[in-house]
């Protein structure tokens, strides 16, 4: 744990020769623009604007980046259209009845039980249910490819699979790895938790420049407590668990839960909507997250915005200032919600729960 591994975080990554400095500015040139995403989008009606470019991902940077700007892009210039019906969203009108009837019945409710939820389903049709099609088949797609997450959604960011207390005893995967009850039962062996929670919250804070584990301890844990508040609700929501893990049925639905949440997590914005559900003429804001806006790289000076077509069909990712030519296009991370309870900030926010790399961490 006292390094960050990089493996397993892209479906599609690849070794590309370009770096991107703290200020969002690209180094170097891309050589190898993503082509599932150009067409993908070119495919379910997304317009993207022709002067920037949209490469693979590096596996050092977790997920995040490869979006940059190939000339200059003018303030309030739309760098990108997306068709609401492609998002996945924590909001009435976008959730489907299913998504909204596990929710409810969760221990605890909130944006992050509705917006995993909505994942799951975009996910995982229904057994009996028709093949998907249009924009059904196209959300599944992109979802399908959230591989990377928050820290530890890969079992690599533990260490080696011989670490006493590393991967090797990860229960599915780490966010569901102990129990609400985990003081009292490791409290006898002189453990302020499971173990391998308490190696994780010491390597996590030698990761982020912490000297006080206690910090990344509870940040970890109240993770795990929102997981398992929403766990057993969401299992009926996975209909086809994934098959690389060993264990029953129950165990790997529930491991799968555990998998969207940190990427969903890793992931999240909040937009404002223009709908009129309750008919008070109100503004309202949801948890959603966007194709293109979700894989942008961080800036505390973020040089976009996501904003709300007028006909509430469209959502529009608009340039805030001028974007000169080799500048990445960046998102501010620190300005999306957090979990009920966490009150983690800086590097270990943004690398617990985005997964974002070092490079773009705060300075000492």
């Amino acid at each position: 744990v006292h390094s960050v591994p990089t493996s397993g975080l892209s479906l599609r990554e690849s070794s590309l020769s370009s770096v991107t400095s703290d200020s969002g500015t690209s180094l170097g040139v891309a050589t190898s623009q993503d082509e599932w995403w150009q067409t993908w989008s070119a495919e379910h009606g997304i317009w993207t604007n022709e002067n920037i470019s949209v490469r693979l991902p590096r596996t050092e940077e977790r997920g995040k980046g490869g979006v940059t700007a190939t000339k200059n892009i003018a303030a309030l210039e739309v760098i990108s259209r997306i068709p609401r019906n492609l998002i996945v969203a924590a909001s009435p009108k976008d959730m489907s009845t299913r998504a909204v009837e596990a929710a409810t019945n969760a221990k605890n409710c909130s944006w992050a039980v509705d917006l995993t939820a909505a994942a799951l389903v975009a996910l995982h049709p229904e057994v009996d249910a028709t093949p998907l099609e249009g924009a059904e088949k196209a959300k599944q797609e992109w979802v399908q490819g959230w591989v990377a997450g928050g820290w530890a959604t890969d079992g690599a960011d533990l260490g080696s699979e011989e670490e006493d207390w590393g991967p090797k005893c990860v229960t599915g995967s780490l966010l569901a790895t102990g129990s609400d009850n985990d003081v009292n039962v490791y409290a006898k062996f002189r453990f302020p938790c499971h173990p391998v929670l308490h190696r994780a919250s010491l390597g996590l804070a030698l990761l982020t420049g912490s000297d006080d584990s206690e910090i990344s301890l509870e940040a970890l844990s109240n993770r795990g407590r929102t997981y398992r508040a929403m766990r057993d609700a969401l299992l009926e929501l996975v209909t086809t668990p994934s098959p690389e893990r060993k264990g029953s049925m129950r165990e790997r639905r529930a491991w799968d839960v555990a998998d969207v949440l940190s990427r969903t997590l890793s992931r999240v914005t909040m937009l404002q909507f223009n709908d009129d559900d309750s008919n008070t003429n109100e503004d309202s804001y949801s948890a959603v997250v966007v194709p293109l806006h979700e894989r942008l790289d961080h800036s505390e000076h973020e040089n976009t915005k996501l904003v709300v077509a007028s006909n509430d069909e469209e959502i529009w990712l608009v340039a805030t200032r001028d974007i000169t030519a080799g500048e990445t296009i960046t998102r501010n991370y620190n300005l999306a919600p957090r979990l009920d309870g966490d009150t983690s900030e800086g590097a270990l926010r943004l690398l617990l729960q985005f997964g974002l790399p070092p490079n773009v961490w705060p300075s000492a």
